[in-house]
Order: structure tokens, then C-alpha cells, then sequence
């Protein structure tokens, strides 16, 4: 492995072990919530994979480029036109730096089957430890967030959906020890989701499994003996599930947010409010549509909740519709490749389409519950997945020489790699 390779590794895996396990964790702005050693971490990592990847591991006329470079302009602009500025680009700034550098990092070091393989493992350790943290959390607290510096359940599930995408890659090789070590690993990892109390985590697998199957990309006889598994689990740890969540008053806010987000929008279009700005001042001539809701219900949740619980209404009303339509129809045109690349597989491919279709589907629906985005470690790990979606038709085969201590042996193509056999 070439020097410049090593310190981008370096550098990745600290980052994302920082992430995973949210230790250590440094105050660098006394009494701002935002996670700003997470994003420092993040920037530094984007920064050196970018300087280390050598000519050309960043093309500048690149679609990838063009539309990174669209939404740091229009993030950072938002951010200083938001009251006041200062947090609101803290914010922007976290956001951009774990989304560019998961996204890139992914790019630009993780493009051959060497360093493929080497994530793969690296991941099944994070989500190993995870899982280990979280079963002894609970245990000891009741808490499967407990181990993970005073983080929420939501962005831990999150971390567990995504890193799924390494116990999947197993499931399709050949060795039947790693096949069983796969699906001990993701029935624990679903006992964790259980154990969080969240029944939004306990039902999407459930429902994409079943979605996959419609669609063709999935077959029935896996997804029964998925259910069957996931039938036991639930009734193992059914008394610590919030079932009295099941009712029509409590989404009450969520619902109400579909027209409140949308009504700042209309009088913030273009460069939104600012993340997680105080919206308030906006409650004043607005009547509420959800029937199972009130004003002054709404108006406190309003006051305790400082985002729309929902990423897309998140970033509509806070980076406003430009930035929303952008990142949107990025994230979407990557998603319409990796589709139809799960129907038809290409050969030699580390990653299944499948695979990364699976957990980005997961994360992407539990984020209409909440802000995933705004959470370092959930947007570091999909934009990472978004970067694994693979480029070409067929594995790139791998360059073993380099030039210098760069890593790219200048070349058009990627970092690490070569253009695919005709």
C-alpha cells in the first residue's frame, strides 16, 4: 500500500470509529449543541483524501463535483442570511463536511477491491461493537444508547441500518460460516432495534423486505424465513416496545409539519430559514390542519422541537427549495442507478447492488421520522454508501502502481483504479 494510501486510511478509519462509538468527543464551542469535532473530524479526513488522492481523484467537470460545489455555495450563503448566522453555519458547515467527505472519501479511496474488502471487515467491526454496546447498555440501564455519549436512539438505529449493508455483502459469498456469522450478526443487530423502543425501526425492515419483493429484487422464500426471525424477535422483547404509539393523536406533530415546513418555505424560498432555527415567529397567523391536533398543542411542540422531525422538510425550510431540489435529485439519480443494477447485477462487484440498496432504502425512510442528516455519524456512513454505487457497468480492475506518493497515476479515470474491460 502506497504512504498516500496509508494516511487517507488513517485518517478514514479514525473519523469513522470517532463516529460509530461517538468517543472521544470534544466541546469546541462552549454550549453549541451542534457536533463540531465530529464535522472538524470529517473536513480534516475530506481534506486529506482530496490533497493525498493525487491529480485528478476530484474532477472538476464531473457531475459529483458540480453539484458538491453548488451545495456549499448555497448552504453557506443560507447560513449567513439565517438570524443569527453563526449557528446556523455551524450547522451547515457539520452537514457538508460528513456528507462531501463520506461521499468522496468513498470516491476517491474506497475504488478498488482491495480497499473494498478492507472496508467490509473494517465495518463489520463497527457493527459488531455497536451491537456488543448496545446489548450491554441495555443491560446495565435499560438504555441501548448508553455506552454512546448521551446520544439519541434515533441516529444510533440509523448507524445499525447502514452499517447492515457489511452482514448482507456476506450473505451473498460462498462460505457458509461467514453466511451464519451474517445473520447472527443481523438478528442481533434487530434485537438492538427492538430494544430501542422505536417502532419505527422495527417496522421498515420489515416493510422494504416486502417492497423489495414486489418489485422483483428480492426473493419470497427469503423474505418469509426474514419474517420468521423478526416475528420471534418481537415477541422476545415485546413488553419494552412503545405500542401505545399506535394511535392517530401521536404523530400529531409530524403530520402538521407537511403544512407548517411548506408555509415558511413559501415566505423563505430560496435560502430557507437556517437549520434548526427557532420557527416561532411563523406560528403566529398559522391555524393548524392535522384533526388531531390543537394550536396550542402544536405551538408547544413548535417551542420544545426546533426541527420538522422529517429531512426533507428539515432542509426545505431551513437551506431552503434550491438546495432541496439539488441534493434530492442527486441522491435520486444514484438511487435510479443502484436499481437497476440490483436487477441486473454486474459481475465482480465487492458490494451487491442489493446490498447498498437495502440500508440507503432503510435510512432514507426512517429519515421521514427524523433529521438523519443533521447527525454527523448518519450522514458520514450514507454518503459513503451513496459513493460505493458503482460507476461503470463492471468492477474496475485494480492498478497496482503509483506514482510518487500520490495515488492517482494520473489518468481520467477514478483514483486506485483502471477503465473496466470492453
Amino acid at each position: 500500500m502506497p504512504r498516500a494510501e496509508k494516511v487517507i486510511w488513517i485518517f478514514f478509519a479514525a473519523t469513522s470509529i470517532q463516529l460509530t462509538f461517538l468517543h472521544p468527543s470534544v466541546v469546541l464551542v462552549s454550549g453549541e449543541r451542534t457536533n463540531l469535532f465530529s464535522g472538524l473530524l470529517c473536513f480534516l479526513t475530506l481534506a486529506v483524501t482530496v490533497i493525498f488522492g493525487g491529480r485528478g481523484a476530484m474532477r472538476l467537470k464531473s457531475p459529483e463535483f458540480l453539484v458538491s460545489a453548488a451545495l456549499v455555495i448555497l448552504g453557506v450563503i443560507s447560513s449567513f442570511h439565517s438570524h443569527p448566522p453563526l449557528p446556523a453555519f455551524y450547522r451547515v458547515a457539520v452537514l457538508l463536511a460528513s456528507g462531501l467527505g463520506g461521499f468522496w472519501c468513498a470516491r476517491i479511496l474506497l475504488n478498488t477491491p482491495e480497499n473494498q474488502r478492507r472496508f467490509l471487515w473494517f465495518a463489520l467491526f463497527l457493527l459488531s461493537g455497536v451491537v456488543l454496546l448496545s446489548l450491554a447498555g441495555f443491560l446495565l440501564s435499560g438504555k441501548i444508547e448508553y455506552f454512546f455519549n448521551k446520544s439519541h436512539t434515533h441516529p444510533l438505529s440509523n448507524v445499525i441500518f447502514l452499517l447492515s449493508f457489511a452482514p448482507l455483502t456476506l450473505l451473498s459469498l460462498k462460505s457458509q460460516r461467514l453466511k451464519w456469522l451474517s445473520l447472527i450478526l443481523l438478528g442481533l443487530s434487530y434485537l438492538v432495534l427492538c430494544l430501542s423502543q422505536r417502532l419505527s425501526v422495527i417496522f421498515i425492515p420489515a416493510g422494504l423486505g416486502l417492497f423489495g419483493v414486489l418489485f422483483g429484487v428480492l426473493r419470497w422464500k427469503h423474505l418469509v424465513a426474514a419474517f420468521l426471525v423478526i416475528t420471534l424477535i418481537i415477541g422476545l422483547s415485546s413488553r419494552h416496545i412503545l405500542w401505545f404509539k399506535l394511535n392517530k393523536e401521536y404523530p400529531h406533530y409530524r403530520i402538521e409539519n407537511f403544512f407548517f415546513s411548506w408555509s415558511i418555505a413559501k415566505q423563505h424560498p430560496f435560502l430557507g430559514i437556517g437549520l434548526r432555527t427557532p420557527r416561532d415567529r411563523f406560528l403566529k397567523d398559522y391555524q393548524v390542519k392535522y384533526p388531531y391536533s390543537t394550536n396550542e398543542q402544536f405551538a408547544k411542540d413548535v417551542a420544545t422541537i426546533v426541527t420538522a422531525d422529517n429531512q426533507i422538510l428539515t432542509l426545505m425550510s431551513g437551506l431552503g427549495l434550491p438546495f432541496t431540489l439539488i441534493y434530492c435529485l442527486a441522491v435520486l439519480a444514484l438511487l435510479v442507478k443502484l436499481i437497476r443494477q440490483a436487477w441486473r447485477p454486474p459481475p465482480g462487484l465487492i458490494f451487491s447492488p442489493l446490498a447498498l440498496l437495502f440500508p440507503l432504502g432503510l435510512a432514507l425512510v426512517h429519515w421521514q421520522l427524523y433529521d438523519g442528516l443533521l447527525f454527523a455519524q448518519n450522514s458520514w456512513f450514507f454518503h459513503i454508501l451513496l459513493g460505493l454505487i458503482p460507476v461503470t457497468a463492471t468492477a474496475p480492475k485494480v492498478r497496482r502502481a503509483a506514482v510518487g506518493n500520490g495515488l492517482n497515476p494520473n489518468y481520467p479515470t477514478p483514483a486506485f483504479s483502471e477503465p473496466a474491460d470492453k
